[in-house]
């Protein structure tokens, strides 16, 4: 027979990490319908791949493009991110979704949301099922899975209150939850340390990840802790590392409850948290030797966008406006953070301003704080809690030290060569602001910087982790494997020139080496642009 699309003579690394082989592949109505010894398909059309590497499309298991998603021309934003090979995204990560929502909790979920939108929406659903359906009937640049976030959850049912939900309250926090993943969510996110998620206890997460496990999601979490010291556990400076104390608490409740745990971004914070990076991986291995169903992901950069909140402890943000106006509060504060900049070993200069989240603050975007502290006059500390007061929490920061410095980074080595590591962007990627450079090029930087220059893991295992292993994770189905029946979403590259090219000065710089990507069996991207503005992705629903 003649297929709609051949792509011949490719090195076929299939996404289940076996070794690579030589094949044609016959595309047929947007799936692999055959494979074949090299020369001995036919297709109206052909995509010479000789001398190139053909795998499954990339899946970035965790991202935040869920509110880029609906806009009109999402795809203009979304670019790069398929530039560098991503054909599916897992969307509603660190406790935000855009559903389920009422009128009263729409403008919690905004101000929840501002450093991840790039425009308003209108919110004409209320539930998950309405919000993706909307979602399908506008067409999608990329495949697209959902999750529903805990503090969506939470605003909707309680607003941001910090109390722990009464029974009524955990009832309708399961039922919605229910609702979302039987609709067609993948599983459950939580931001431990956003707000309203911050203001989460044991109790209330084990009786959700219950739900979850009883409908067979996944739960995806930001944890409380990433560094060895932080606001949240007590006494300060006794027992295990506080970002140890974190993974053993989420591992204990997967184990609890038997639902499957994916830990987001697993990074360690500053130059002091680096060493407890084998004690913290341990504690992951030995969960899954006593068989709870656990994995992690990571970015393939020592540093990392998050709000300026982040930064704050949860008695801060329990009514932030007035706690961060107030000169008690300030003192007490100011006190904190030069404690935790001594015990961490992370400076201002370390924290880039990406967003000002306010017109006024424009002008300091790409610019440290220590520099911010320069050019407005004040304190370091000062810079910094004015930033955060007149963008109301909502500025964008990039974080150095993320598992080490440049090239200092042994311990994100040992966390990207993990086999249980999944590579994700935690891409919040607008128009507004500076960029991170894992938007553009996390995918390239780890088949070409980690995976052949520095021989961390053979490319049959860089892409298995990149394709199979997040599907697996997530419950994707006919995606992250090249086998007949599966959708045709292909990156074709070469894997001698395959390379991330950003840099800080140029965060935004295209990859090298990714010579076509397909979604559902059409090329959308050569050479590290777009090809095609039709909409070739597809929503994915849990089923």
């Amino acid at each position: 027979m003649e297929f709609d699309l051949v792509i011949a003579h490719g090195t076929v690394i299939d996404g289940s990490g076996q070794p690579r082989y030589v094949a044609d592949l016959g595309i047929q109505n947007g799936k692999v319908a055959a494979i074949a010894g090299p020369g001995a398909l036919r297709g109206g059309r052909t995509l010479d791949a000789g001398g190139l590497a053909v795998a499954p499309g990339f899946i970035d298991v965790h991202s935040h493009i869920d509110w880029l998603l609906p806009l009109p021309d999402h795809e203009d934003i979304l670019a790069p991110m398929v530039a560098q090979g991503i054909t599916t995204v897992v969307a509603g990560n660190c406790g935000h979704s855009p559903a389920p929502v009422t009128d009263a909790s729409i403008p919690l979920v905004e101000h929840a949301a501002e450093i991840l939108k790039d425009g308003d929406l209108a919110y004409p659903w209320r539930s998950m099922g309405e919000f993706l359906s909307a979602l399908e009937g506008r067409g999608l640049l990329v495949n697209a899975a959902l999750l529903v976030g805990h503090g969506t959850l939470r605003q909707a049912v309680m607003g941001n209150s910090a109390a722990a939900p009464s029974p009524g309250q955990m009832d309708a926090l399961c039922s919605l939850a229910r609702a979302s993943l039987r609709e067609g969510a993948f599983g459950l996110s939580a931001g431990l340390a956003y707000t309203p998620g911050v203001f989460a206890r044991r109790d209330e997460l084990l009786t959700l990840l219950r739900t979850v496990a009883d409908e067979g999601g996944v739960f995806t979490v930001h944890g409380r802790a990433y560094t060895w010291v932080s606001p949240f556990y007590k006494p300060l400076l006794l027992g295990p590392p506080h970002n140890l104390r974190s993974v053993r608490e989420l591992l204990g409740l997967a184990e609890e409850s038997r639902a499957r745990i994916q830990l987001s971004h697993q990074i360690f914070i500053g130059r002091r948290t680096w060493p407890t990076a084998p004690w913290v991986l341990r504690a992951i291995e030995r969960a899954v030797d006593r068989g709870v169903d656990a994995a992690f992901d990571a970015f393939p950069y020592t540093v990392g966008n998050t709000t300026v909140n982040a930064l704050f402890p949860d008695w801060v943000l329990d009514d932030f406006r007035a706690r961060i106006a107030a000169p008690a509060v300030l003192r007490r504060l100011r006190r904190e953070f030069a404690m935790f900049r001594l015990l961490l070993g992370l400076d201002y200069a370390d924290i880039r301003l990406l967003w000002g989240g306010a017109p006024e603050l424009e002008a300091l975007e790409g610019l440290d704080f220590s520099e911010i502290a320069g050019r407005l006059r004040r304190s370091e500390f000062d810079a910094y809690v004015h930033i955060a007061r007149v963008s109301d929490g909502k500025a964008r920061v990039l974080l150095n030290t993320y598992s080490g410095v440049d090239a200092q980074d042994e311990p994100l080595r040992a966390v990207l060569s993990h086999p249980l590591c999944a590579f994700e962007t935690d891409a919040i990627l607008t128009r507004r602001g500076r960029h991170n450079p894992a938007s553009f090029g996390t995918f390239p930087r780890v088949l070409g910087h980690y995976s052949r220059d520095l021989g961390l893991f053979r490319l049959e295992e860089a892409v298995r982790r990149m394709t199979s292993l997040p599907a697996e994770r997530i419950g994707l189905r006919d995606v992250g494997r090249i086998v007949p029946g599966h959708w045709a979403d292909l990156v074709v590259f070469d894997p001698a020139t395959v390379a991330d090219n950003t840099t800080p000065g140029r965060a935004d710089a295209p990859p090298s080496g990714i010579r076509a990507v397909l979604i559902t069996g059409e090329v959308v991207a050569q050479d590290g642009a777009l090809t095609s503005r039709t909409r070739q992705g597809r929503l994915l629903r849990r089923s």
